[in-house]
């Protein structure tokens, strides 16, 4: 049976006793370190097999399970003499390169993927006579089925290996690996020590020599790599190293420790041996595994790397090794320091792993994750952490707050009954295991925001049941709790005598806590509690408006709203695309969609909705209206301040208010709170300005001019201030369906983006060919890192300046969305294996702006500024004089790598690229009028390519025509009318019907025309108005919604004589009066009709908690 051990490396001359092999044991923990070689036992004795001198320095070894490297699936490599293996196809690209891997300066045309224990310009194995190195290679597959006992002994081995991997590396418990390879570079030497004389590289007169191993291990989904390093004699040379390099520019991963040299790698603790090195490859970046307590590794690693907000996930982490008797804590700290770091203690698990609860925080994104083992003293260990907003959390990981019928339960002010569930396999395996359920209250006070135990909901639940009821009339609040907290979580705890499985604690969403504050409030208000807090909080959010000002208008259409994509983004809460979702639109049930400005101002959001006929919902005309956010939904950094952190500063600014207002108050006092949240007239709103990308390199330029890149290499695409976006073109990376390979045009294969100063670096990148496309098709990378958006939480993730989101709903990681904080928005897409940009530039925000797209008015500059007016016939005009002149040099380029656009590094440009000689003549009819359609079906014989590029030159006219201006009057301002449509734009003409409420005056019919060529307004001037009988008759209105004794009636009555006054002094959109009943649900319903069979309240079925937030 072949041997595979730790024990001393076996000599190279190992022979067979008696005819029978000798066994050696499988040991991969040493009881003491540094007393064994890492090594594992190889050469031909052990049934090795050894790369001959006849296959000239390399070997191709193909693997019937995929290894996946950095996110990329290989099935093919060579094992070079140089101390590589290589993931190509392509023999002759097994080439020692004089190369610092870690360098930005590498071309494009070298920079292969490929994995090297020690890169080193190897002595050829085929030129040297009685040369001392030898590359074995031996493999374990577990596709080999036979009864033989090597492939017995192998496949025991394999199992071995998995075992081993799970113990040293976090995030693994399920790893059972089906291929691996042992590869083995014994008493190599370097072409350079020969070459200088110093020695003959032979048995007689041999060089200085080292011997080193590279493990590789995969399951086809999870990919590790182990360097083994032995005698390590040889001096290195200038470019020696040892690391990862992705490829095509995803950068080299250097694990040599910055105080150390690569022939030190023996002498030091990169695991749980002496001169090993474990890491898990498969993901995007690099992971370290093992433990080692060697300072020249602090980094963490951590697994699953991001969790809720709002906490209770369970995490591993690995990093130094560890004792049963330290005392270790994980620490989470905000890099913006806005909230004090928590601490928790860790749970030892391993000698390479310990266990930490994620605690509830108040910030999102990225955090510090660091990590003691001196009980809190010192935190020399670290990592990043994401937190991820509460929104974008599946429901799964929370505990379901629920509601049914015409029953809001937990979203309700006077509940009989609340019922939570939950997931217990999140919690526990164990069948008798235990929760207590606890109501947890948020509050702002004194510049934090803060998390405070109110009262115990139940104790010693069995977890297993994964339901609890409980009578709310049991846990009622008391004492200053009733007035501090008006927002919360119910937390479902597993009992610390219990194992956690995957989460600690589950928390639901954020919830109104009117159930808990019923009694208190009743006895101090009224019934009609929520009322009287909605005229205080009224009275006081009046006279800080100054908030809404500076807030960016609202798109006038939907279409408008869902084209500016740089500056919006769809309402998880209201989607056009989950209208068959129960529960969507649930604030804005007159909505089909809604909008969120992306970027917030001072802690604010805009919020648009628009109905069915495509139009801008005032909430003039509907409580279902658009409403802005004083503290946006997503938070705004620096989080962990009042009013900026995520979900919960949006739940106590703008959410329970509607509750006291409106849900709990049957909409009678639903005036007072939009009042103070009016919509953002859209008469203020200037769309962006469309360009495009797409097809064999067809450019729609600003101002609609189009022509076609030309030639390879890369360009920049835009220059606006600080913000530049660069592009490459290269020919075609596949062949077509039918097998052609596209070899005269060029289409569009990255893009890289900055806002230089503000934002990190992002690139996008189409894989190429020898990579799998099952899962993935364009890679995402920022400064230089490969970035995962595997899971469904982590598809926005947020970065310095810059926020990517994952908008591929196919899975497949083929369309992304980058949004920079200045507005700017990029859509990139892949369509059969070429890529389409779609790029949204604010057109008020910038002046001289420049690039290859040219000015937001259609004028084309050279970098020098010197207008340049294109004629796209022209085509040596075109390619030298304009395109070449926005080619990137080394000192602008933003991709990792760069591509020089010179012909030198490539086939001479040919300007008049030939027409596919196999394509039938008589272009399919699909392509029509258009000429991009006709131009690729001709040079690339692909309708697929053809149909694609036709549809992206659609798409482009399409944004054009939706973002053009849309003339709006605004608002006809008639409070408290009926209006016969509720479409303001210029051309239409809209008629007062009736008043909801008093008597109407003047005027009735109004027409928006147009005054001159960029100004419109309403005519007549607006003079109707729905009068109110008396100023007395108002308040005695306001005070007969509250019932109360008659102090508090009086302060009641001053506070609405105050509030009257004030209102008719400014000039607002809205009447603060309470309403009628009939009042309340005629403005329910005032812009649509709903034509769904449902009566406005979407409460017939048994669902969550609401997820979703105003």
């Amino acid at each position: 049976m072949s041997g595979f051990s730790n024990s001393k490396m076996a000599v190279n001359n190992g022979r067979h006793l008696s005819g029978v092999f000798m066994c050696f044991v499988f040991v991969f923990i040493q009881p003491m370190l540094g007393v064994s070689s890492p090594l594992y036992t190889f050469n031909s004795s052990y049934q090795d097999n050894e790369v001959k001198p006849s296959e000239r320095n390399s070997h191709l070894v193909n693997l019937s399970v995929p290894i996946i490297l950095e996110g990329k699936s290989y099935k093919q490599f060579f094992i070079s003499k140089d101390g590589l293996v290589l993931f190509t196809t392509d023999k002759s690209a097994v080439t020692y390169h004089a190369q610092d891997w870690s360098a930005k300066n590498g071309s494009p045309f070298i920079d292969l993927p490929f994995i090297t224990p020690y890169y080193h310009n190897g002595q050829a194995l085929d030129s040297l006579q009685g040369y001392t190195g030898h590359v074995f290679y031996r493999i374990f597959d577990s596709k080999s089925t036979s009864d033989n006992m090597r492939d017995k002994q192998n496949n025991q081995e394999l199992l071995n290996l998995g075992r081993y991997i799970r113990e040293q590396v976090v995030g693994t418990t399920n790893f059972d690996p089906s291929w691996a390879i042992v590869i083995t570079w014994e008493n190599v030497t370097s072409t350079r020590i020969i070459e200088d004389g110093q020695c003959a590289g032979t048995v007689r007169n041999p060089c200085p020599t080292n011997t080193f191993q590279l493990v590789l291990i995969t399951d086809g989904g999870q990919s590790f790599a182990i360097f083994n390093y032995g005698r390590l004699d040889m001096t290195p040379s200038k470019y020696s190293q040892a690391g990862f390099n992705g490829g095509r520019g995803t950068g080299f991963t250097n694990i040599i420790p910055k105080s150390r040299s690569i022939q030190n790698m023996n002498q030091i603790q990169g695991s749980d041996l002496v001169g090993r090195f474990i890491f898990r490859i498969s993901s995007g970046k690099i992971f370290h595994g093992g433990c080692s307590n060697d300072l020249s590794y602090t980094q963490l690693t951590v697994n699953p790397n991001y969790a809720g907000m709002f906490g209770g996930k369970m995490i591993d982490l690995s990093g130094p090794c560890f004792t049963p008797n330290q005392n270790i804590f994980c620490r989470f700290e905000d890099p913006n320091h806005a909230t004090t770091p928590s601490e928790e203690r860790a749970s030892y698990i391993s000698r390479t792993r310990v266990r930490c609860v994620v605690p509830r925080l108040l910030v999102r994104d990225r955090v510090i994750l660091s990590l003691s083992t001196d009980n809190g003293r010192t935190y020399p260990y670290s990592t990043t952490f994401t937190i991820v907003f509460p929104g974008r959390m599946p429901n799964s990981e929370h505990v379901t707050a629920v509601y049914k019928n015409n029953d809001l339960g937990w979203y309700s002010h006077n509940p009989t009954t609340l019922t939570l569930t939950w997931d217990n396999t999140l919690l526990s395996n164990y069948t008798n295991s235990r929760v207590d359920i606890r109501l947890i209250g948020y509050r702002e006070t004194n510049g934090e925001g803060m998390y405070t135990p109110l009262t115990t909901l139940g104790k010693d639940v069995p977890a297993g049941r994964g339901t609890y009821v409980l009578d709310p009339q049991n846990y009622q609040c008391s004492g200053q709790d009733c007035y501090n907290y008006e927002v919360g979580l119910v937390e479902v705890r597993l009992q610390d005598d219990y194992t956690p499985n995957k989460h600690k604690f589950l928390s639901t969403k954020a919830i109104p806590l009117g159930w808990y504050v019923q009694n208190a409030m009743t006895a101090q208000h009224g019934a009609g509690w929520p009322s009287s807090l909605c005229l205080n909080w009224y009275h006081k959010a009046f006279q800080e408006m100054s908030w809404t000002k500076d807030l960016l208008s609202c798109p006038c259409s939907l279409a408008q709203a869902m084209a500016d994509f740089g500056r919006w983004q769809h309402d998880h809460g209201c989607n056009v695309q989950n209208a068959e979702k129960v529960g969507n639109c649930f604030y804005h049930q007159e909505a089909v969609h809604c909008v969120r400005a992306v970027q917030p101002v001072n802690g604010a959001g805009n919020q648009c909705c628009y109905g069915k006929s495509g139009h801008l919902i005032f909430a003039a005309d509907t409580f279902q209206g658009s409403t802005p956010d004083k503290s946006h939904d997503w938070g705004a950094a620096p989080y962990g301040k009042p009013g900026h952190v995520p979900s919960l500063s949006h739940w106590i600014d703008d959410v329970v208010t509607f509750y006291y207002c409106c849900l709990w108050d049957e909409y009678n006092s639903c005036d007072y709170y939009m009042d103070v949240r009016p919509t953002s007239d859209c008469t203020g709103y200037t769309p962006p300005v469309p360009a495009s990308v797409y097809g064999q390199g067809h450019v729609a330029s600003f101002g609609g001019q189009k022509f076609r890149m030309m030639g390879p290499g890369d360009y920049t695409l835009l220059k606006a201030g600080n913000t530049e976006v660069q592009a490459r073109f290269q020919k075609n990376l596949f062949p077509t369906k039918k097998g052609y390979k596209v070899e005269s045009t060029f289409s569009l294969t990255a893009i890289a983006i900055q806002d230089r100063g503000t934002s990190d670096r992002v690139e996008l990148r189409l894989r190429g060919p020898e990579t799998s496309h099952e899962y993935q098709h364009i890679d995402v990378l920022v400064n230089g890192q490969f970035i995962e958006f595997n899971e469904d939480s982590m598809k926005w993730q947020d970065f310095k300046g810059v926020a990517i989101v994952n908008t591929d709903p196919q899975k497949v990681k083929s369309n992304f969305t980058v949004l920079l904080t200045n507005g700017i928005g990029f859509q990139l897409a892949e369509t059969f294996n070429t890529l389409q940009l779609d790029l949204m530039m604010p057109s008020n925000s910038y002046t001289n702006i420049s690039g290859i797209m040219g000015d937001i008015d259609g004028t084309k500059t050279l970098p020098n500024r010197t207008v340049f007016d294109i004629n796209p016939d022209n085509r040596n005009d075109l390619y030298y004089n304009y395109e070449l002149k926005w080619a990137v040099n080394e000192t602008s380029n933003l991709f990792s790598d760069i591509l020089p656009a010179r012909y030198s590094f490539q086939d001479k440009i040919n300007l008049y690229p030939t027409e596919m000689s196999r394509l039938d003549r008589g272009y399919s009819s699909f392509c029509a009028m258009s000429k991009e359609c006709i131009f690729d079906e001709r040079f690339t014989g692909s309708e697929d390519i053809a149909g694609a590029t036709k549809s992206a030159a659609e798409r482009y006219a399409s944004l054009s025509t939706n973002l053009l201006p849309v003339r709006s009057c605004g608002l006809l301002n008639v409070p408290r009318s009926k209006k016969s449509n509720y479409d303001y734009t210029i051309g239409t003409t809209t008629t007062i019907t009736e008043c909801r409420t008093g008597s109407f005056s003047g005027t009735s019919t109004y027409t928006c025309e147009e005054t001159s060529n960029v100004t419109q307004a309403w005519s007549p001037e607006v003079t109707a108005t729905c009068e109110v009988l008396t100023e007395s008759a108002d308040i005695g209105m306001i005070v007969g919604i509250v019932v109360a004794v008659a102090v508090v009636v009086i302060i009641a009555i001053v506070v609405a004589i105050i509030a009257v006054r004030k209102r008719k002094s400014k000039d607002w959109k809205r009447s603060g009066e309470a309403k009628t009943q009939e009042e309340a649900v005629s403005m329910k319903t005032a812009v649509n009709s709903r034509s769904d069979g449902n009566d406005g309240n979407e409460m017939h079925k048994e669902r969550p908690g609401n997820e979703y937030t105003i």
